[in-house]
């Protein structure tokens, strides 16, 4: 019988793979091709690594190369669902969770396509929420997203048609006609209170109440104040309006 299975084993033997590695590369991080096939005559001697699970170890770090920079270059629109796990898992140990409620910053930074490697949450470490995707959750791609706005937005012709109705029935309708005589009295306003002010302003004025009138307004009321001629005098004396002002208040104290 012995005899029998050596015969078998030698017939069936699989034929062993002279199995090569890139220079620099350390073979116990490479997992063995015969094993992997397995039969590895070299058993616990073999220089590479009979661990099923190397494949998913982290590779030998390359230090000519900046980690930082493929992971900010790895944004969560090129994920899909396995990858996004597989960052969670790696991101957030959360070992102070005491609750089973998932952190609502985190879930909106998955909602919004924001999270990444680089993504912290606003709660900083000490978040006591769970840091983990819930049962069931379903990682919307872009167009789905897309077409989740699109299907709450509104035209501008429906909001101005919403508005118009809110508006009610009792209004006066916008016709040339109309507006020309709303333009029209508008002005006639507008014109009428500049007159009440300039009135107002006059009658200071004669009153000997022109402290609080500009220059201007005081030149524009009399415009007698100032000759143009003595400003072109070189020998002409110049005009004082703290004087005048001065002049003006003795003339109410008398």
């Amino acid at each position: 019988e012995a005899a029998r299975k050596a015969e078998l084993a030698e017939l069936f033997k699989v034929a062993q793979v002279q199995q090569k590695v890139p220079f620099g590369t350390d073979p116990k991080t490479v997992l063995c091709i015969n094993f992997k096939n397995g039969h590895c005559a070299k058993g616990d001697k073999c220089r590479f690594s009979h661990d099923p699970n190397i494949g998913r170890k982290r590779d030998k770090i390359d230090l000519y190369t900046d980690q930082r920079a493929k992971e900010e270059e790895d944004t969560m629109d090129t994920w899909d669902q396995s990858k996004l796990e597989k960052v969670v898992l790696s991101k957030h140990g959360n070992p102070r969770t005491t609750t089973d409620i998932v952190c609502k910053y985190f879930l909106e930074a998955i909602d919004n396509g924001k999270y990444g490697w680089f993504w912290e949450c606003p709660n900083g470490g000490k978040c006591i929420y769970r840091h983990a995707l819930p049962p069931g959750f379903v990682l919307k791609s872009k167009q789905q997203r897309r077409e989740e706005e699109e299907k709450d937005r509104i035209t501008l012709e429906e909001f101005l048609d919403t508005e118009r109705h809110k508006l009610g029935s009792n209004l006066t309708p916008v016709t040339w006609e109309t507006f020309s005589a709303w333009k029209r009295s508008r002005q006639e306003r507008k014109e009428a209170e500049e007159k009440a002010v300039r009135q107002k302003k006059e009658a200071a004025f004669h009153a000997g109440k022109s402290l609080q009138m500009s220059g201007r307004e005081l030149f524009d009321f009399n415009p007698d104040l100032i000759n143009d001629g003595d400003w072109n005098d070189d020998g002409a004396d110049e005009f004082d309006l703290a004087t005048m002002r001065a002049e003006q208040e003795k003339d109410e104290e008398a």
